[in-house]
């Protein structure tokens, strides 16, 4: 393989890999969406158009075919005036002739008109049966294009929260809430420890008050208030 080619699959697969980035699924179904309903916008017209020129030949038709009838009830009648003596043999056959080629004329006429519409309601019946796969397509396509948009959405959040997660260092996390753990619960001894050691250093009197509650502030008042209530009595 030469250094070309190497290049040129080289490019080429960076161009792809740069066109599936920019690939949004939700965005691309849309524009599918879009697509679908233009081409039947354009059917839908080009059909319109296809119909007037059948209908336009139709009529076309049928006035060259009334045409023929009239040279032909013309030619009858000539023909019956020149058998009744009516009319000159040789000017009846003359003219009689003429009639006769005006109603070929517009018969052949008539003729091409009724197959140029055949064609064009031929066309206009398989351009039915297009609209109709536009058109189911079309309804397909709304469905898928929903369900892509509500899967690209939830792809879409999920790939956030599941990086945001990944970036987590729950580990670490747990690590320092166990040490902070730790370290409440060391506090806690150091506070029990230094509360035994206050009581290992009081004497055997304060010891003897703190359980019997004397000393403080209330027990004191109740003293007074029982001396002053026996003075009065």
């Amino acid at each position: 393989m030469s250094i070309f080619d190497r290049l040129f699959r080289i490019g080429a697969a960076e161009a792809n890999a740069a066109v599936d980035k920019l690939e949004d699924p939700s965005k691309m179904a849309d524009q599918i969406l879009r697509e679908l309903r233009a081409n039947y916008q354009q059917a839908i017209q080009g059909e319109a158009e296809i119909k007037a020129l059948a209908l336009q030949h139709r009529a076309s038709e049928l006035q060259y075919r009334n045409t023929a009838d009239d040279w032909e009830k013309k030619t009858n009648e000539l023909l019956d005036r020149i058998e009744t003596k009516q009319l000159d043999e040789a000017k009846g056959t003359e003219l009689a002739n003429k009639a006769a080629e005006a109603h070929v004329a517009a018969t052949n006429e008539a003729d091409q008109f009724a197959k140029m519409a055949e064609k064009e309601e031929s066309a206009v019946a398989v351009m039915d049966l297009k609209i109709k796969q536009i058109k189911d397509q079309i309804a397909e396509t709304e469905s898928r294009a929903q369900l892509i948009s509500s899967r690209a959405k939830t792809a879409e959040v999920s790939e956030k929260i599941n990086k945001t997660l990944s970036n987590v260092d729950t580990d670490g996390l747990m690590a320092t809430l166990n040490r902070m753990d730790q370290k409440a619960s060391a506090q806690e001894f150091r506070a029990a420890a230094y509360a035994q050691l206050e009581d290992s250093t009081m004497s055997t009197e304060q010891e003897i008050n703190k359980a019997l509650g004397v000393g403080s502030a209330s027990n004191a008042l109740e003293a007074i208030k029982a001396k002053r209530t026996k003075l009065l009595n």
